[in-house]
């Protein structure tokens, strides 16, 4: 149900952006939202508790969000609020996420470091990456000290291991399949 209710939401919102010609805004705006919510847990409780009036929500809303974000994106929360959908609200903004990357030809992509990769480092992965994909790829940078060296990068449904972890990895099950 719940993948029914973000994909139908998420579908109607991108709908208007692309009317209104506020891609990118709404991008922005939905990935606020998303982490308001996420670091406000308190927050987005109030929001999904019956006990609070929905008036009194809206006007919540209101003051969280009324001069932040555009007023499209504001009645859109509380439409969710009036529909009791608003608890799906972060499956929402993943999904309206993930089909205004569709739209925009843009990949996300995880890049599994030692070290914290510099600025140079990562435009040259998203160059070589968007050439490969033949879309415009955004890498983020994800410290993990187990790796010991090497990169491992996700995007789309390719992952490509070519950390020295991976490689001991991939010698240990080739020796216990010599061995056994």
């Amino acid at each position: 149900m719940a993948g029914l209710v973000s994909t139908t939401y998420s579908t109607a919102l991108f709908d208007i952006c692309v009317e209104e010609n506020k891609v990118d805004e709404f991008m922005n705006e939905m990935a606020f939202i998303k982490e308001v919510l996420k670091s406000n847990e308190d927050f987005f409780e109030i929001l999904k508790t019956p006990r609070i009036n929905i008036n009194e929500k809206k006007k919540i809303i209101d003051e969280v969000f009324g001069n932040k974000i555009n007023i499209e994106i504001v009645n859109f929360i509380k439409i969710l609020t009036e529909k009791r959908r608003i608890s799906h609200m972060l499956e929402i903004a993943s999904e309206f996420d993930r089909i205004a990357c569709d739209y925009k030809r843009i990949v996300r992509a995880d890049v599994y470091s030692s070290i914290s990769l510099n600025d140079e480092q990562i435009k040259k992965l998203e160059k070589k990456l968007s050439e490969k994909s033949e879309k415009t790829v955004e890498v983020r940078n994800i410290v993990d000290k187990s790796l010991i060296g090497g990169l491992m990068i996700r995007f789309n449904d390719l992952v490509i291991d070519g950390t020295l972890k991976g490689k001991l990895e991939d010698l240990e099950n080739s020796l216990n399949k010599i061995i056994v």
